[in-house]
């Protein structure tokens, strides 16, 4: 299976501020510096763990459907997927009707499989005659409506009575809404949820919309914690440099934060 990024994420999973606090900076001279640290932190960890901090468009490739039934995906979290196709045994571009298959986004790796009593088709004998699209990502960009405390957040995932918290990103959140709090979805649907403050209970009310970026969901502490030390240790470290104890220090203390987080193939 090959599996490629479609649409990158639209946000960083922390602020030039958290990553400055880290590694002592007061001062705004190497900011745009410390954002493209961010972003390789965050490259590093995705790639380490086979995971999306923030949500991503991706494709899997596959040359057929799995005897098995079962489509293994192994960047997590899955949170939807938005189409299947495939190349048809006359090589013409088909989709895959829902009816044809289920997520199960709770394992690790998600698995998508046949629903009971169906067979995937045969495909054509070519590379890559299944694509699978799907996002992936803890964090789900989302903007807000104070008029129909609707939240808008293509592609997340959500059902409903499923439990999430907000967090802004240098933005303000939607007035309503706090840090640190779990919230209830209702009304889930493919790009829009509401959020309650029980399961089942009234939506939240939304006064007002905030500004951007704000994001659902939540990122382990130990996650953020590697990526803290690698742009702290790379801003120290501008060159290459000889390994060393604190060198191997830092190697070994990202390594164990990120063990647990590792999607491995099998």
């Amino acid at each position: 299976m090959t599996d490629i990024l479609i649409a990158p994420a639209t946000v960083e999973p922390m602020t030039t501020a958290q990553a400055k606090d880290q590694a002592n900076i007061s001062d705004s001279d190497h900011d745009t510096f410390i954002a493209r640290l961010i972003q390789a932190a965050r490259g590093y960890v995705e790639r380490t763990c086979n995971r999306a901090l923030v949500l991503q468009s991706r494709r899997a490739l596959l040359d057929e459907f799995p005897a098995s039934g079962c489509i293994e995906i192994f960047r997590a979290p899955v949170r939807a997927v938005q189409s299947i196709q495939y190349l048809d045994e006359a090589g013409d571009l088909q989709t895959l009707a829902t009816t044809q298959y289920r997520l199960d986004k709770d394992s690790l790796p998600a698995r998508i499989v046949e629903e009971v009593d169906v067979s995937w088709p045969t495909t054509y004998d070519v590379p890559h005659a299944v694509l699978v699209n799907y996002t992936a990502g803890y964090l789900i960009p989302f903007t807000a409506d104070a008029d129909t405390d609707v939240l808008t957040a293509a592609g997340h995932g959500f059902a409903d009575a499923d439990i999430s918290q907000v967090m802004t990103l240098a933005g303000v959140l939607p007035t309503g809404l706090s840090v640190l709090t779990n919230y209830h979805v209702r009304d889930a649907a493919a790009n829009t949820l509401k959020l309650s403050a029980t399961a089942g209970g009234a939506a939240i009310d939304i006064t007002g919309a905030g500004t951007a970026p704000n994001v659902l969901g939540l990122l382990d502490a130990e996650i953020i914690h590697a990526m803290c030390l690698l742009i702290a240790h790379w801003n120290e470290n501008r060159e290459a440099v000889l390994a060393g104890t604190i060198q191997s220090e830092i190697a070994l203390t990202v390594a164990d934060l990120l063990s647990p987080y590792r999607v491995m193939k099998f």
